[in-house]
């Protein structure tokens, strides 16, 4: 079994290949998903198009969406995806849909019938041990930004390979931290007054929620 590992979702091959698939947008789209199902909802189902998911919200009973595109709303949507945000609304028993720039586009990329999971910096342990468990090459995509590497996804991904090939998560974990709270995503989150979302995210390890992408939805695995 291999681990590759890549800083854009550009670099993932097309066709992609058959293996497990670790998506990682650390801000934000990953943490929210996460989030998401850790609030009790009943599935969250990825789109990289705005249209189509006002459909699937016109069509789905009790929908929500959840979304941004380029840091801003997103017309006809419910929530921002950032996690202080979500903590402040229901989402028990009800399906989401999530819209953001980068990660839902990765996992659209890599395809809807590939064998997809999520992580983040808050569940990279949860992540490792689960794939620990699989026969399977690995392949963990940093999500990036449009087409750039961006620091924080590549600190999740690192975080989840030094978890995954470590077996434990024992090791001084403060240059990821520093990595995060450094990125320009961090910076403009913190200039928003959201510096408690830089926080959380440095908080390694605080979920055991891994995301499973099953029939185009994700699930608590």
């Amino acid at each position: 079994m291999t681990v590759h590992t890549v800083d854009r979702l550009e670099d993932v091959p097309d066709p992609s290949p058959d293996a497990t698939f670790v998506v990682v947008d650390v801000i934000i789209s990953s943490t929210s998903i996460v989030r998401l199902l850790e609030a009790g909802a009943s599935y969250v189902r990825p789109f990289a198009d705005a249209d189509e998911a006002r459909a699937f919200a016109a069509d789905t009973e009790d929908a929500v969406l959840v979304g941004e595109q380029g840091g801003q709303p997103v017309d006809g949507f419910d929530c921002s995806p950032l996690p202080s945000l979500i903590a402040q609304r229901e989402f028990a028993d009800r399906p989401v849909g999530i819209l953001t720039s980068n990660g839902t586009r990765a996992v659209s990329r890599i395809g809807h019938g590939a064998d997809v999971l999520i992580g983040s910096t808050v569940n990279a342990a949860a992540v490792a041990a689960h794939l620990r468990e699989r026969d399977r090459d690995v392949w963990l995509v940093a999500a990036g930004r449009q087409g750039d590497p961006t620091p924080e996804d590549s600190a999740g991904v690192e975080l989840i390979r030094r978890c995954y090939e470590d077996g434990s998560t024992d090791f001084d974990p403060a240059d990821l931290a520093a990595q995060v709270r450094e990125s320009g995503t961090a910076e403009w989150l913190q200039n928003l007054g959201f510096e408690n979302e830089v926080e959380d995210l440095c908080a390694f390890n605080t979920s055991d929620v891994v995301p499973r992408l099953v029939d185009g939805r994700f699930v608590a695995e």
